[in-house]
């Protein structure tokens, strides 16, 4: 794989200019204002960013083969899908000013955490860019219990990271960097878990340094690479993984917890089919909630690029 079709290499879709009038125009007028500001933005990345809307385009057609929910594929459509995007980012402000609260969200599963958090152990949460994972702020706020730490490539939103300190708007969830996950991070990372705490690892962008360590599976119709870590960190830490669903719903956000893994030891010779049953197992509950929000789908690159189905961990559907 060409490093500069990885993800992480794409340069980031907005500029100062843009984000800056976005944060502005919320902490002036709130959510009403940014919105009126929004679409002259939106426009403008729509109108000046082929790739973008090439690559909505794409992702959007692929969904239409599952679901007959979906309106005919057009620009209009494309644009709707960023405008998601968009209305998102205010969300997010929203969300670390403390103007969205645990009152604006319908939990579903809690159940799987306080089955942990009875038993004074955490566990390892796969999330994904479907949706606006940031409105768990309100539920790390809300709950006391429920501590949370995510692992995140920040580099790749500098910009956004810039302006949000410039303005002393800040997640109450901790960051940790993981372009390179060393043994000071893991051995902090054992340590959150023996506190009962979570750690969060986006399950659908391949990592930084080690796009290869992936498992291919069927993602709507034709292999998709997905990254292992979530898996083996799970397994290393003997945690159950659990799967995370954000999505905006109408006027309120519906979180969803299932269980992918249960934990425990895994033997060496179990891990490679561990590790491929449970990206199939992510994978097909992906697509369904995919199906079911598929304007909010916020991976705008070329999601099957580089899938090739002669992988030898590719995983195909049973027939």
């Amino acid at each position: 794989m060409n490093p500069l079709q990885h993800w992480a290499f794409i340069k980031e879709t907005g500029t100062l200019i843009g984000m800056r009038i976005m944060i502005y125009a919320y902490l002036l007028g709130g959510s009403s204002l940014s919105r009126i500001f929004l679409f002259p933005v939106i426009f403008f990345y729509f109108l000046f960013k082929p790739d973008l809307r090439k690559n909505s385009r794409g992702y959007l057609k692929r969904i239409r083969k599952k679901t007959e929910d979906l309106p005919k594929i057009n620009l209009l459509l494309s644009f709707s899908h960023l405008w998601q995007f968009g209305a998102s980012l205010i969300d997010k402000f929203a969300v670390w000013r403390g103007d969205i609260k645990l009152d604006h969200v319908n939990i579903h599963g809690y159940e799987y955490i306080n089955e942990l958090l009875s038993n004074k152990k955490g566990g390892v949460i796969a999330i994904t860019h479907l949706g606006n994972f940031e409105v768990c702020s309100a539920l790390s706020q809300s709950r006391q219990e429920f501590r949370l730490t995510v692992l995140q490539h920040t580099k790749h939103a500098e910009k956004f990271n810039f302006l949000l300190n410039k303005y002393k708007i800040k997640s109450i969830m901790e960051v940790l960097e993981v372009t390179d996950i060393g043994p000071q991070t893991a051995m902090k990372l054992s340590e959150k878990i023996g506190r009962g705490e979570f750690i969060a690892i986006a399950a659908d962008r391949l990592p930084v340094n080690n796009p290869e360590a992936s498992v291919t599976c069927n993602f709507f119709n034709q292999p998709a690479d997905f990254p292992s870590g979530p898996y083996v960190l799970a397994n290393i830490l003997r945690v159950p993984l659990l799967l995370l669903i954000c999505v905006k719903h109408k006027k309120q956000y519906r979180i969803y917890f299932e269980k992918i893994t249960d934990g425990g030891k895994i033997s060496k010779d179990e891990r490679i089919d561990f590790t491929n049953k449970a990206v199939k197992v992510f994978a097909e509950r992906l697509e369904d909630y995919t199906c079911r929000y598929p304007l909010q789908w916020f991976n705008f690159f070329n999601f099957w690029k580089k899938t090739n189905s002669s992988n030898k961990n590719f995983i195909e559907d049973e027939i």
